[in-house]
């Protein structure tokens, strides 16, 4: 009896194959239902963080502002774009630089603010190709280690686009022998034409539709006539666009000049792998933006900006036309509804 009794617990002893895969079954169907949580989890983190990252950068422009009584320029010196050179009153010579630049003692980086030299250019790119060494201040060189750097609070976490622009050519890289520089995904708000015309929405654009920022150009808080809880200040984009390329924190390049908030917002996820309009469809990817100058991001259903009075907002992508203009104006004198 003893004997009949070991030998059954002995075949008792393990699993049958039905068992292991009923458990299989169930271990599978619980990963199944718990995985988007984590995914849902991970990404409130990142927005979280990115959230974070643009409070510092409210926080730095108006510690800046304190201590220069005005907010930096989105751009200086990018120059003879197609209006805007010597002839029309612009620039004598070409920096391509970038209020960010001006603005890394405020974010924690001074050391790296004491190796820019803001007598020399931070690339050579123009609209038409690339500046010829005479037309430029210095040597677009000598400050590639300083704009090459990544920044993390200029960098959204849930965006896995690339860092850099790779190609050595004359619209985006730094010079003839250094690649583009670090991408962002923050940016002031200008008028869009500014990648043409720079100098132009100053002197012949109606001020009323003045944005916050623009190219050799400072604005105040008390220029901010529509308040600067009503008044979009910094927003974010996507590191990869179709139509042109992402700016860069460091240095302007063609179409490399900021965020337009009123123009067409290019909505994310909408086309898939089909032709937005613009002829070369395989070049358009679930994830990347329609065109240069846009806002959007990859947290799901719109995107974050700063406004005038440091507060960071998440605007939903079907936000209308109406409200996202009277954000971008800083004294058009309309009011703004909920958003």
């Amino acid at each position: 009896m003893q004997r009949l009794f070991r030998s059954f617990a002995l075949r008792r002893s393990g699993f049958t194959l039905i068992e292991l895969l009923v458990v299989i079954a169930i271990i599978a169907t619980l990963v199944a239902l718990l995985l988007p949580a984590v995914q849902q989890a991970r990404e409130a983190a990142r927005r979280s963080q990115c959230k974070n990252n643009l409070k510092q950068i409210g926080l730095a422009l108006h510690n800046y502002h304190d201590a220069a009584g005005c907010f930096p320029p989105s751009r200086i010196a990018v120059g003879f774009v197609g209006w805007g050179g010597p002839a029309q009153g612009g620039p004598a010579g070409f920096l391509n630089a970038t209020g960010w630049t001006m603005l890394l003692p405020y974010l924690d980086q001074s050391p790296m603010y004491n190796q820019y030299n803001s007598n020399s250019a931070a690339s050579w790119s123009t609209v038409y190709g690339a500046y010829s060494p005479g037309q430029m201040y210095g040597d677009s060189n000598l400050n590639a280690n300083v704009v090459r750097n990544k920044l993390p609070v200029l960098l959204c976490p849930s965006d896995p686009n690339d860092f850099f622009y790779t190609g050595m050519d004359k619209y985006y890289s730094i010079s003839a022998t250094q690649p583009g520089g670090m991408r962002t995904n923050y940016d002031f708000n200008v008028w869009y034409g500014e990648y043409y015309y720079q100098g132009y929405a100053l002197q012949y654009l109606d001020p009323a539709t003045r944005s916050l920022f623009a190219s050799n150009s400072s604005s105040r808080i008390e220029d901010i006539k529509d308040g600067s809880s009503n008044t979009a200040m910094v927003t974010e984009t996507i590191r990869y666009v179709w139509n042109g390329v992402p700016p860069a924190w460091g240095h302007a390049g063609h179409v490399q000049i900021g965020i337009d908030f009123a123009a067409e917002w290019q909505k994310i996820n909408e086309f898939g792998e089909t032709d937005p309009g613009w002829g070369d469809s395989s070049r358009y990817k679930v994830g990347r933006l329609a065109q240069w100058a846009s806002a959007g991001s990859l947290h799901t259903g719109g995107c974050q900006v700063v406004l005038a009075d440091g507060s960071v907002h998440f605007l939903s992508q079907n936000i209308s036309s109406v409200t996202r203009t009277r954000l971008q104006y800083i004294r058009d004198n309309n009011p703004i509804g909920a958003f």
